[in-house]
């Protein structure tokens, strides 16, 4: 069974039953199944076919589904813009992935008009939808055109490419992931089973149509359950206003969404009632944040690890029951991203490759239902594939005496002074405890003694009176020598983030390399 049989036998069994909320509007299992039969027809009119790349330039809003299930159906390749690319990364991700056709939200239409001299001359189509978006091609116009026709649905084999989903990346320009039909199919289905989401569940991720968690959203193909949109784009205050108006039973939220939302609720008559589970994941979460959020909403925690390579299937999963133990009498797991999930393989490997014991930190490798290749990377993809199926994911992790994963790092944020190997994360954590510390990255920058130098960049939370000195007494009590910074740098400006909400450890190091003024030492000694 591919995921387009499973959009079908949705919009067969629940056919009146809403598939997605956004804002004022919303759309059926059947109606959202009939539009994409539609877009299908007309997009293959229009000469788009099975293989063909179809790209995405949206904010949040129905017609992201309407357009990934059209893909299924004609056996396309989906890849989603995401708004905050710059220029440059939207023109590489387009040519990248040699896009044939381009579908555009008229609030997103200054973004790509830099580019539509080049795509007027390749021959990509460019579709245009919501307002006055004045482009070639008009998506309500097209659609109207499959109305009378019968879409074709050619064989699809379940190892073709179906989603290429693009890593915004601590680094360089973002890498084509490329993920089939079997591998979508995989996800939703183990997904949905080890969450426990039923048909008559309402889940609400607020913000994901242009990065992997773009999945997430389509879990209801599973069971037939409403998914929830944001109206645009993430907002707080909507947020907290559509938990009651839909009866949100289940949220996804990145850690800093999750804080963001904590705090507020604190402060209002907010009602979070409906919401039996909160899911959260794609970045770290400080076990003061996990401590924070389980006393403040009255539901259970679920947290994954996956990475795009991986399609978004969950790798680990720290359980409800498993937070629930570690609240109460193993505090040290709330550290951790739970355990192993029985479709994938979990190994800990040294620089040669060889299994580590239980706890010892090495590079984390899995095997299971990961991506087909990097797109048009194929010496960067022989290198996470050293051979017999497995992915070397380039985080560094340990595994505990009882199957408790614990992520340490990325390989390449390691900092090494003074022969020491000391994982940024490491520093983080116990940074995050201070109560006057909104965010931290810590990176390593060169030093003439020690090689690499510990140096925190903090932004302080708004209104508080923040010195090296008191940032380094939390760490002198909590830390071994080597791993307390050097240096701490303070920024009044929100640190940078990768779309999915990750630190920008490249930038960040970049930034303190080239203001070598803010540093008491001379780098280019090291």
């Amino acid at each position: 069974m591919l995921p387009r049989d499973l959009l079908v036998r949705c919009a067969q069994n629940f056919p009146n039953k809403v598939a997605y909320h956004c804002g004022d509007r919303s759309a059926t299992w059947s109606q959202i199944n009939r539009r994409a039969d539609q877009l299908t027809a007309a997009l293959q009119q229009l000469g788009v076919g099975q293989g063909d790349t179809i790209a995405i330039l949206t904010h949040e809003t129905i017609e992201v589904y309407e357009h990934f299930f059209a893909c299924m159906k004609m056996g396309a390749v989906r890849v989603g813009l995401n708004w905050r690319y710059a220029a440059e990364e939207m023109r590489h991700v387009l040519k990248d992935s040699n896009a044939r056709a381009v579908i555009v939200q008229a609030s997103c239409r200054e973004m790509i008009e830099p580019l539509l001299p080049d795509l007027a001359r390749a021959g990509v189509l460019v579709i245009g939808f919501g307002g006055d978006h004045g482009l070639e091609l008009d998506y309500e116009a097209v659609i109207e055109r499959g109305v009378n026709d019968v879409p074709q649905y050619p064989a699809i084999a379940a190892a073709d490419a179906l989603l290429v989903s693009y890593t915004s990346g601590t680094s360089g320009l973002p890498k084509g992931v490329v993920l089939t039909h079997h591998g979508l199919h995989d996800a939703i289905i183990q997904d949905v089973v080890s969450t426990g989401f039923t048909t008559d569940d309402v889940f609400y991720v607020p913000g994901a149509s242009a990065w992997i968690v773009v999945v997430l959203n389509l879990w209801g193909l599973a069971n037939g359950m409403t998914h929830v949109l944001p109206d645009g784009d993430f907002n707080l205050a909507e947020f907290l206003q559509d938990i009651p108006r839909y009866r949100v039973t289940n949220v996804f939220m990145v850690p800093t969404m999750m804080r963001w939302v904590a705090r507020e609720y604190a402060t209002g008559n907010y009602d979070f009632s409906s919401v039996r589970l909160i899911l959260f994941g794609s970045s770290p979460a400080s076990p003061a944040l996990i401590r924070e959020a389980s006393e403040t909403f009255d539901c259970d925690l679920m947290q994954s690890y996956t990475l795009t390579e991986a399609g978004g299937v969950w790798i680990t999963i720290m359980t409800p029951k498993d937070y629930r133990q570690a609240l109460a009498d193993h505090p040290e797991r709330l550290k951790s991203v739970g355990r192993c999930r029985v479709h994938f393989e979990l190994s800990i490997r040294s620089d040669d490759g060889m299994e580590l014991a239980a706890n010892e930190p090495g590079e984390l490798w899995v095997r299971g239902p990961v991506m087909k290749e990097y797109l048009n990377l194929p010496e960067k993809t022989a290198e996470v594939f050293p051979g017999d199926g497995w992915l070397r994911t380039n985080d560094i992790a340990r595994r505990d005496e009882d199957g408790y994963i614990y992520l340490l790092d990325r390989q390449s944020f390691l900092i090494i002074t003074g022969a020491v190997n000391v994982f940024p994360s490491s520093v983080e954590a116990v940074l995050s405890l201070h109560e006057d510390i909104e965010e931290v990255a810590v990176v390593g920058v060169p030093h003439p003694e020690w090689g690499e130098a510990v140096v925190a960049v903090v932004r302080a939370r708004e209104g508080a009176d923040l010195t090296q000195a008191g940032v380094l007494k939390v760490c002198e009590r909590r830390l071994g020598k080597p791993e307390i910074p050097k240096l701490v740098l303070f920024v009044d400006e929100p640190l940078p983030k990768t779309l999915s909400s990750k630190l920008r450890k490249k930038d960040i190091r970049s930034w303190v390399l080239d203001n070598p003024s803010l540093v008491p030492w001379t780098m280019e000694e090291a």
